[in-house]
């Protein structure tokens, strides 16, 4: 090869991980402001009446309104693995991005039922590979935080959705792609079921404040 051939190709090589790099930078920069939009959004509405409850709610469970897609439906938090990310409505790639995803159709915290959750095995959700039985998970809202304990996890097919069903009881379900190290797209999906330990105290404090007005 001669000497001007080798110019070339390094430029090449230059010119490529520049835009790698770059494209990295980009992805990393637009995950942490979707991030600090979803956590400012969720600290506002904390200050606000919470909307999404229903006066019209049942004593044991809250009725909450349907979220438009992309708008932030709270944080989970799992302490063990220091896992911590805001949660937007839906579950579509340009979501899944830059959060977790609430999956559409599936229940919200405090009312009852199967929450459906799911995020990238290769960014949020990569610390679920270490998840362990009896784990704690967080979830917050702008009307209470709930608590969670993981009761099982199984590997399943994608087109495997039964794992969402509704349920009776308040269940947690995490998504994710699976095995972790796979390259490319996975052909499994990981499954982390969880349930409810105790419903939040402000929620029930927030529902009675509003029965009383």
């Amino acid at each position: 090869m001669s000497k001007k051939l080798w110019f070339y190709f390094g430029c090449a090589l230059v010119a490529g991980g520049t835009l790698a790099f770059g494209s990295y930078a980009y992805l990393r920069w637009d995950i942490f402001r979707a991030q600090r939009t979803a956590n400012r959004l969720l600290h506002g509405q904390k200050k606000q009446k919470p909307a999404p409850i229903d006066v019209r709610t049942a004593p044991h469970a809250l009725v909450a309104l349907p979220l438009r897609p992309g708008e932030p439906m709270g944080r989970i938090e799992i302490p063990r693995l220091h896992l911590s990310v805001m949660v937007l409505e839906g579950a579509a790639p340009k979501i899944l991005r830059v959060a977790a995803g609430h999956i559409s159709g599936t229940s919200l915290p405090g009312t009852g039922g199967n929450i459906g959750i799911a995020a990238h095995r290769d960014t949020f959700f990569r610390p679920l590979r270490d998840i362990r039985r009896s784990d704690e998970i967080l979830v917050t809202t702008s009307y209470g935080t709930y608590r969670y304990v993981v009761d099982a996890t199984e590997v399943v097919d994608p087109s495997d959705v039964q794992v969402l069903r509704q349920t009776g009881a308040p269940r947690l379900t995490l998504v994710t792609c699976y095995p972790f190290t796979y390259i490319g797209s996975a052909p499994k999906r990981f499954i982390v079921h969880a349930r409810q330990l105790a419903r939040t105290d402000p929620a029930t404090t927030l529902l009675s404040d509003r029965r009383d007005r």
